[in-house]
């Protein structure tokens, strides 16, 4: 009785062709001499074929309800990977590609002749734990292979596509085993609906039965080419990796650690999305029940063939009780490294609470007085937990746009080539060196990499000290560069001026003169001069001015054309060394010039460069002149392991490309000062509105905390800086324009409103 509908090619018997015939069919259409031995089907006759002199064919007698379109598809398949992949071995045809045969019982059959592909298949042979690596990545090559693969028979319906599995439920009753069909009928309930289940999964042509038994191997288990492309047709690639993944299980001794290694051989070559990674392991268990179903329905339908229909039972049982236990798209996800890529979107109450157990409060403290739990970022907008979008106008780092796909692009695919020290030669470190100074001055000729610009500041502390042989450092009173400890002394924003150490020196920064004239050339020279005489107070003479070239922290300053030019001569008279700190100022942000300082003509001796310049990826760089880099490595030397490693640098390269590219030195200028005229006539009441390009300060006074709340309450993010804070703070991502602009005045005027 038949248990379910099945194609012709399931339902009627195989062709009725023996050796004999076969032996006949090669010497009538391609001229051979040969013995045939027969080789196991499903529903076609293959036998392999052997000539006097050794050389060997494979006869593929196609079944006679097989449609010839269809046979055309696998020989045009066959013959486009040899294309798109020839180190892929694949069996090639024979001409010519196809010819009519009758058999035994009167039925016509198409006939292949293709060529033998050297080795024995997997499933037959003892395999060495890595072979489930090369078969993940074999996977993945062949899936690549078939991308531009195109033919009409592709979008055929075959019995084995898993994602038709209820399909296959009538078969239920034909399982004799009462244990079995209550365990399979109970995973039909489970699995549901895959076909909706994967609809809006990466899909295209795919193998459709690349398991061990179509993957040949060598005598050390070494992959040596694929073969049967009877079941190609077109599905989700997620169902295709289920199908190798099941035949994989049923031969592994240990199925974890062979999901595990075959996956990583496959996101070598083409990495999963998250989306297919938590349905993976449902698609594995569905392939394993369809297996089930499908071997008792074929195995009634063609009791002589039994044995071979039914000979992976036993392994998809296997599979079953192997995919039992934790939740599998848990499991695939972390194998996968999907883990923290999935959101279910949900605010967690409890994230604050487990935060400070593991992290303290004070130590590092999170911004506003309700903090925002972000869940994803994209261009110039941050998305929270609670579905709220935020204009980001605070965050500098990602200076293209959050998540921009031209880094991102860069980031993950050097990841997928190599990482590693720069005590190796490679191209990035190389080119991204050039690019950065040939943007410079032509005296700064030497560039270091670091991962932050905390550690570009210390470097360029120790190279000042050799180099000058003086251990005092001068400082704007509230400036901030870093975090080490060198630096951290140097961040006098961080700490109360009776903490300050001795040999750290503070001068005024840039504010208004008394009569709201900017600081000029005078105030720079008596800045310098009172930093030495405090120093000299402590026996510590100038090794190192060191400047941020907007004077973020003190409030986001903009002194007087000849005040950075006299603070640099100053300086240099001093016998110490000029650093300008284009951390937060450079890559564009001052609108005018790659780099702040370039706004002055300035050439100075240091130049630090950090956050922006990945993107939100840690690097970094340090610039000077060669004499003093050679001075401080005659007496030291600077490594980090990560600076300057290959994926650093290819994100650093590709937000220059970036920036060069959309001209976003020009627009922050532009948008700049569109924001600051708006802001003027906005805020009439503001103490000032300042800044260069996209880094604006609107000093409101006490005020100004309570307004980044309002503010933040409008969806509009920035922070606050200069004396008590009083100052915001606005520096987004230099992709801003228009349409950001006026989504931030109307922020800013309901935030106005709001506070009466």
């Amino acid at each position: 009785m038949e248990p379910v509908a099945l194609s012709p090619v399931l339902l009627e018997p195989a062709p009725a062709v023996d050796a004999g015939a076969a032996v006949a069919i090669a010497a009538e259409h391609f001229g051979l001499t040969v013995r045939a031995e027969p080789l196991p089907a499903e529903r076609d006759r293959n036998f392999l074929l052997r000539a006097e002199d050794g050389r060997r064919w494979v006869l593929k007698v196609s079944h006679s309800a097989e449609d010839p379109v269809v046979v055309a598809m696998e020989i045009a398949a066959m013959q486009h990977l040899e294309l798109a992949d020839p180190s892929l071995v694949v069996p090639r045809i024979c001409p010519p590609d196809q010819v009519p045969a009758r058999g035994a019982d009167g039925r016509e059959h198409l006939v292949r002749l293709i060529t033998v592909v050297p080795g024995t298949p997997a499933d037959q042979v003892p395999l060495p734990p890595r072979f489930a690596g090369e078969f993940g990545a074999t996977s993945a090559r062949v899936g690549r292979a078939l991308r531009g693969f195109i033919h009409p028979a592709v979008a055929r319906a075959i019995d084995w596509d898993l994602r038709d599995l209820p399909d296959r439920a009538p078969s239920l009753a034909l399982i004799a085993d009462a244990a079995i069909r209550a365990r399979v009928e109970s995973l039909l309930d489970r699995l549901g609906d895959l076909r909706a289940a994967t609809r809006d999964l990466p899909a295209g042509v795919m193998h459709g039965d690349l398991t061990p038994a179509n993957v040949l191997v060598d005598k050390t288990g070494t992959v040596t080419g694929v073969i049967d492309f009877g079941d190609l047709h077109h599905t989700a690639r997620a169902a295709d990796l289920a199908v190798s993944l099941c035949g994989l299980l049923r031969e592994s001794a240990d199925p974890w650690r062979a999901v595990r290694d075959f996956l990583d051989g496959y996101q070598r070559i083409t990495p999963l999305e998250p989306a297919e990674v938590a349905l993976l392991g449902e698609l594995v268990l569905a392939r394993a029940t369809l297996g089930l179903l499908m071997g008792a329905g074929l195995a009634a339908l063609h009791p002589g063939n039994q044995e071979y229909v039914t000979v992976y039972d036993a392994g998809n049982l296997r599979v079953l009780d192997q995919l039992s236990g934790p939740p599998l798209a848990d499991r695939f996800h972390r194998i996968c490294g999907t883990a923290r890529l999935v959101s279910d979107g949900l605010e967690r109450k409890d994230l604050r609470p487990r935060r400070e157990a593991v992290m303290g409060t004070t130590l590092s403290p999170l911004f506003y007085r309700t903090p925002i739990q972000v869940t994803r970022a994209a261009g110039a907008h941050l998305y929270a937990a609670d579905g709220r979008r935020y204009l980001d106008a605070y965050n500098n780092v990602p200076v293209v746009g959050h998540a921009h796909p031209a880094v991102v692009q860069a980031i993950s695919r050097q990841s997928a080539i190599l990482n590693i020290n720069s005590r190796y030669l490679h191209p990035h470190a190389v080119e991204l060196a050039e690019r950065l100074l040939a943007s410079m001055p032509p005296e700064l000729d030497t560039c270091v990499f670091a991962n932050s610009g905390s550690e570009a500041n210390d470097l360029a502390w120790r190279m000042a000290t050799l180099y000058t042989g003086h251990t005092g450092a001068a400082v704007a009173d509230r400036a901030y560069h870093g975090v080490s400890a060198a630096t951290a002394a140097m961040s006098t924003n961080t700490y109360p001026p009776a903490a300050r150490p001795r040999h750290v020196a503070v001068f005024r920064p840039p504010l208004p003169l008394s009569d709201g004239r900017p600081a000029d050339a005078a105030a720079a020279v008596a800045g310098v001069r009172d930093a030495r005489a405090e120093l000299h107070r402590h026996d510590h003479e100038l090794a190192l001015l060191a400047v941020d070239t907007v004077f973020s922290a003190g409030g986001i300053l903009e002194p007087a054309t000849d005040y950075l030019p006299a603070l640099v001569a100053e300086t240099w008279a001093a016998g110490g060394l000029f650093l300008a700190d284009e951390v937060q100022a450079g890559f564009g942000r001052g609108g005018s010039h790659l780099w702040r300082f370039q706004d002055f003509g300035l050439a100075p001796d240091i130049v630090t460069l950090g956050k922006p310049m990945g993107n939100g990826h840690p690097v970094a760089a340090l610039i000077t002149r060669r004499e003093i880099a050679d001075r401080f490595a005659a007496d030291d030397e600077y490594f980090s392991t990560f600076a300057g490693n290959p994926v650093s640098c290819a994100a650093a390269l590709a937000v220059l490309d970036v920036i060069e590219d959309a001209g976003l030195v020009e627009r922050s200028g532009h948008v700049g000062a569109t924001l600051r005229a708006a802001l003027t006539d906005l805020v009439p009441s503001a103490v000032a509105v300042r800044g260069p390009g996209l880094m604006v300060g609107v000093q409101l006074g006490p005020s100004a905390p309570a307004f980044a709340e309002a503010l933040r309450d409008a969806g509009v993010l920035v922070g606050t800086t200069g004396y008590g804070n009083d100052t915001l703070k606005i520096r987004p991502p230099l992709i801003w324009g228009d349409d950001e602009v006026d989504e931030f005045l109307t922020a800013f005027a309901a935030a106005l409103r709001r506070q009466g």
